[in-house]
């Protein structure tokens, strides 16, 4: 049973390793659940999105306080390396699940609880570290002053955070796919309402990390009552669903043995990209593209503005306080402009496109969406020389057309491919997806760990991001041959 509305709401979505035409006859339509459904039901999105955002505006400032930077890009590998295994997996188990509380549920409820483990800990690296031996506030300052930066240690925070990073990683995946299969789900022939209300809930996500960080400061300064504000969140939203979100428990077209079933999602990374039809084989090269040249801007956009537009230094910026040097002052001004003033009014003009996105993929096509909606994204070319705060913010935001074009509108184009019915590989090809993403995440921040030893520091790896990104524009202009019009 759905919510009050009284309607039954069915889930459906089997994988079966077949053949695909590109373009497959039009099946009967799936009726949709209700939009006051869609609102419970989109809600863990915040969540999840929240989480990404608070791991690159938060954790990658403290990782750079911590580490070098051609360190902090190969912590941050991990993130798109366990995407990489743990997404598609999750995918192919879950659209294979018996339970009977459901397919996607008992994944979204672990992975919220894991989740919120891992930020109660997080909250106490410093803590725990002090508490082993590492060098206190009050010596971290006087060395700094000092300009005897080499004697600070922090060996143990260090530690334990790059661990709670790792184990973020892996859970957030573990949440993230069953969140997006469980809308599509249910969606039926309103995938791309569903969504755009999805990508709503994802830029209010982003909304309480940037309000934060505009209003407090820097995270990593206050970061116990930020991970609190984390923990809060992903529970209130993932539970509703596990509560209030009735799945029909699967049964199986054939009988499958376990092992058969562990051995297939292992094995799914391959497997999704092998069976993906043409048209998505080219949405994916596109996404694959797109996310590289937006994760060199995002997944260091702290360091960017702290580093190279503010001339800043990140050495015991985080411990401080009052006694913060000009340079240090500077690192946390770039930290709050990026991650504070840029992401809210970023966020602000997401929401304005996303509004809109519905009527604009009915009028022009979802093709002419995705490749004129790429060009913003090339203009992270320009940004890479210029030091111009208030230019460098309106390329910035110009950046969430682009993103929020080709991610809101990844499950939909799933959708029109290979259809309703319950054999559609749904949960494959959602997980090849987030490898897609995960894999241009990955390139990334393999190529940055060298690019940001350059003269150009974390200018050099924005600047390959915005050419990639053109190739994009090129590839999706000439090669994807996609006809959607539909919600």
């Amino acid at each position: 049973m759905g919510l009050e509305d009284g309607k039954d709401y069915e889930a459906v979505a089997t994988p079966i390793d077949k053949g695909l035409d590109d373009e497959p006859s039009v099946d009967k339509p799936v009726q949709g659940c209700s939009i006051p459904f869609m609102l419970i039901l989109c809600a863990p999105k915040m969540a999840m999105n929240m989480a990404w955002a608070a791991q690159w505006a938060a954790l990658g400032p403290l990782l750079q306080i911590l580490l070098s930077s051609s360190w902090v890009q190969v912590v941050q590998l991990v993130g798109p390396t366990t995407g990489l295994l743990v997404a598609p997996t999750v995918g192919v188990l879950s659209d294979a699940s018996t339970s009977k509380y459901g397919r996607r549920r008992p994944y979204i409820f672990w992975g919220a609880i894991t989740s919120a483990l891992c930020w109660l800990v997080m909250m106490h690296t410093v803590d725990i570290g002090e508490a082993l031996g590492d060098t206190n506030t009050t010596m971290i300052n006087k060395y700094v002053a000092d300009k005897t930066e080499d004697l600070i240690d922090r060996k143990w925070t260090t530690f334990f955070t790059v661990i709670c990073y790792i184990w973020m990683d892996i859970t957030c995946n573990l949440t993230q796919v069953p969140v997006n299969l469980i809308m599509a789900d249910f969606a039926g022939d309103r995938q791309v309402t569903a969504a755009s209300i999805g990508g709503a809930y994802s830029i209010a996500g982003s909304f309480a990390v940037s309000g934060y960080i505009l209003f407090f400061g820097a995270a990593h300064k206050t970061i116990k009552s930020f991970m609190t504000m984390l923990i809060v969140i992903m529970l209130v939203t993932t539970m509703a669903v596990v509560i209030f979100v009735k799945e029909t428990p699967h049964v199986p077209v054939v009988a499958r043995k376990k092992g058969t079933e562990i051995k297939a999602a292992f094995v799914a990374v391959w497997t999704g990209i092998r069976l993906l039809p043409y048209t998505l084989a080219v949405y994916a090269i596109c996404f694959v593209l797109m996310q590289y040249g937006y994760t060199a801007y995002n997944g260091a956009k702290g360091q960017f503005f702290g580093l190279v537009v503010k001339n800043g230094i990140s050495t015991g910026a985080d411990k401080c306080g009052d006694e913060c040097n000009q340079r240090q002052i500077d690192f946390n001004d770039g930290v709050q402009i990026a991650s504070g003033t840029t992401d809210t009014v970023y966020n602000c003009g997401s929401l304005l496109w996303l509004a809109v996105l519905p009527y604009l993929v009915r009028k022009f096509g979802a093709k002419n969406v995705i490749t004129y909606g790429t060009v913003p994204q090339v203009l992270l070319i320009l940004m890479a020389f210029c030091k111009n705060i208030p230019v460098d913010i309106i390329i910035v935001i110009l950046c969430g057309i682009t993103q929020n074009t080709i991610n809101t509108l990844q499950i939909p184009t799933i959708m029109h491919i290979v259809g309703h019915e319950a054999e559609n590989n749904l949960g494959l090809f959602a997980g090849a997806f987030n490898s897609a993403n995960c894999l241009g995440q990955f390139l990334n921040f393999a190529f940055s760990s060298l690019l940001v030893k350059s003269d150009m520091g974390y200018a050099l790896p924005v600047l390959v991001g915005g050419i990639l990104t053109f190739l994009a524009l090129v590839i999706a202009f000439f090669k994807l041959d996609l006809k959607m019009n539909t919600m």
